[in-house]
């Protein structure tokens, strides 16, 4: 919701040329895929969670080469850390940065393999979300939903290597490079909105009322 509108509005608005984020595969409703969204009508497609490496910033050099000069990039902590490595050399006028928390990642593959722990006919699965609550929620194609406490996620049975050591030892979890971070990790279900800087107070004041 918040993240996504944020987008939408820097489009609307005529604050950003272009918001790059991620956005499902075509075949693979779980596999992230970077995209340089130009109309604010494109970001519905971006909504939702994806679990996988993606190279998301492997869109830069051809944002830059498409003319495009101000920019908004949603991202978890590893890319927004070397977004900003990189941020002088690229020569953006504006650069917007919005942050999701982040506390692990894994391929697609491994995640398919999770996802069939926890069902029989994961392809029946449409919708996973780990809750701020300490729950998995479950949505699937007819419509049915389904709660998993997180100390009874089948932890055990997944490979060693399911979550890489780059992730087991990462020490920014809030996204402390953003100029927002949206998002949540623990507590009861409230979303963080995390406002770093005077970029940070734009992007919530382009939502207005509507927070």
């Amino acid at each position: 919701g918040i993240a996504t509108r944020i987008g939408e509005r820097l489009l609307e608005t005529g604050a950003v040329d272009a918001v790059l984020t991620m956005a499902p595969d075509p075949d693979d409703r779980w596999r992230p895929v970077p995209v340089l969204v130009t109309k604010s009508e494109g970001m519905a497609q971006c909504r939702g969670m994806r679990m996988g490496y993606a190279p998301l910033l492997a869109l830069l050099e051809p944002a830059r080469a498409q003319g495009v000069r101000r920019l908004a990039v949603s991202g978890i902590p590893c890319q927004v850390y070397a977004l900003r490595a990189l941020e002088k050399e690229l020569g953006f006028e504006r650069l917007f940065v919005v942050g999701t928390p982040c506390s692990d990642n894994t391929s697609t593959e491994s995640f398919h393999t999770f996802l069939a722990l926890l069902d029989e006919k994961p392809e029946r699965i449409t919708y996973l979300e780990f809750r701020a609550d300490y729950h998995v929620e479950l949505r699937f194609a007819d419509g049915a939903k389904r709660e998993i406490h997180f100390l009874q996620l089948p932890i055990s049975k997944l490979p060693p290597d399911f979550f890489p050591l780059t992730c087991r030892t990462c020490v920014d979890y809030t996204n402390v490079l953003a100029d927002i971070t949206v998002g949540y990790m623990g507590g009861e279900g409230e979303q963080w909105l995390l406002v770093r800087n005077a970029r940070g107070e734009e992007l919530v004041a382009l939502l207005g009322d509507e927070l």
